[in-house]
């Protein structure tokens, strides 16, 4: 049985204030001549994993919203972790941490090992002296265990000083009238590559995919990831179905794809029981090395982006990298079973300038093109292709994800 130690209660009226509009939640509610006066503490870190505070110690954060209590035998570091909750009365669950002083965040992502029983999507913000903010969120799916979890860039004002930061926040936005839990600890700072690193993928086997995008990707030689449900790729174009056949899937990797998983016939896994998932994720591995595909097979992309503490665990044993929705301009990868990308992006080229301006990595995932999306690809691309001239971004592959751009805890 967990034991809490109850920390403090807050009413979150008038959450949303001037100066953070664009990042859609707010900055401090405590005006400057009503904080306190005593000199907060300086952060604990970073030590060699990251991590710059455990919340053994929670006399540095104000509860700003919500509530929050530590919990006794639930952490990742330390011996205790942190029960965040906002109900529908709040709109959102938040704490704040002033710094002693300026600290330098340039080049750095924070993040935090998350556990939650409903899907959320936790986030940090930091505030520069200035009172301007950049954003960082990660989406957590549910029946998920703490552990760390990968935060990209949401949104940034674009006076914020990455430099002179002086107050972290962190938050989970209440579900309408459902009352919203999160686990936390071990906030943490991953490096984020200096130069924008950007990887194009492709989820569920769809023609459209060979019929589409490879015209396009071709015009401006530029290599992508189809993840396959490797039980219906067609053997050839005589069989009835829309998934690429056995030879567009060749013209793809003589192209210079990557082929992955999309599990053997792409069911939800969190559907499934321990014995289907299993299959689901080995056939489909067994199958790509079987075809020849041996470096995509490394790789896989969970059907919906759906997935649970068993399905990670699994992941984590069987393939390098999984990926799931999630935020851009990434740091370097902490857990390697939900790698995030954003999935069908309607605003892909502000997220190609971001990456640019940031440095830091973003996947971009897309499913079949058809219609307008087809357009839409093309411009996306063609605008991919104006920051790669200007020397602003590299466009890789998961190979190149894998191997130089993941950290372990």
């Amino acid at each position: 049985m967990r034991r809490r130690t109850y920390l403090a209660t807050a009413t979150a009226t008038g959450v949303a204030l001037a100066g953070c509009a664009e990042l859609g939640w707010s900055g401090s509610n405590t005006e400057p001549d009503e904080r306190t006066t005593d000199t907060p503490p300086p952060l604990e870190g970073p030590d060699d994993t990251g991590t710059i505070d455990d919340f053994s110690d929670f006399s540095a954060w104000s509860v700003v919203a919500g509530r929050a209590s530590l919990v006794d035998e639930e952490a990742s570091v330390g011996e205790r972790s942190l029960l965040l909750e906002a109900d529908g009365d709040d709109e959102a669950a938040r704490i704040v941490r002033r710094l002693p002083g300026p600290v330098d965040f340039s080049g750095e992502n924070p993040g935090l090992a998350v556990g939650t029983e409903e899907t959320a999507t936790p986030i940090v913000q930091l505030f520069d002296d200035d009172g301007n903010a950049i954003e960082f969120r990660a989406t957590v799916h549910g029946g998920t265990d703490l552990r760390r979890s990968n935060f990209g860039v949401s949104g940034l004002e674009s006076g914020v000083n990455l430099g002179d930061i002086t107050e972290i926040h962190v938050a989970v936005v209440a579900a309408g009238d459902a009352e919203r839990e999160l686990r936390l600890d071990d906030l943490h700072l991953v490096s984020r590559p200096d130069e924008g690193l950007v990887s194009l993928q492709f989820d569920g086997g769809d023609e459209s995919i060979y019929d589409a995008a490879l015209p396009v990707l071709e015009e401006f030689d530029y290599p992508a990831t189809a993840f396959v449900p490797t039980d219906l790729i067609r053997s050839s174009a005589d069989h009835d179905g829309d998934r690429m056949t056995e030879s567009q899937l060749e013209t793809l990797a003589d192209a210079g794809w990557t082929i992955g998983s999309y599990t053997a016939n792409g069911r939800l896994l969190p559907d499934l029981d321990s014995d289907e998932r299993a299959d689901q994720l080995t056939d489909a591995r067994a199958w790509l090395e079987d075809e020849g595909y041996a470096d995509g097979a490394r790789f896989v992309s969970y059907p919906a982006g759906q997935y649970d503490a068993a399905s990670l665990d699994l992941v984590d044993e069987t393939y390098d990298l999984g990926f799931a929705a999630g935020q851009p301009v990434q740091g370097r990868v902490v857990d390697t079973a939900r790698y995030p990308r954003a999935v069908d992006p309607e605003a892909a080229e502000e997220l190609l300038e971001r990456t640019a301006d940031l440095g830091g990595i973003t996947t971009l995932c897309y499913h079949g093109l058809d219609g307008d999306a087809v357009d839409r690809f093309e411009e996306t691309v063609t605008y991919l292709d104006k920051l790669v001239a200007e020397g602003d971004l590299e466009v890789v592959g998961p190979e190149t994800l894998a191997s130089e751009y993941a950290e372990t805890e």
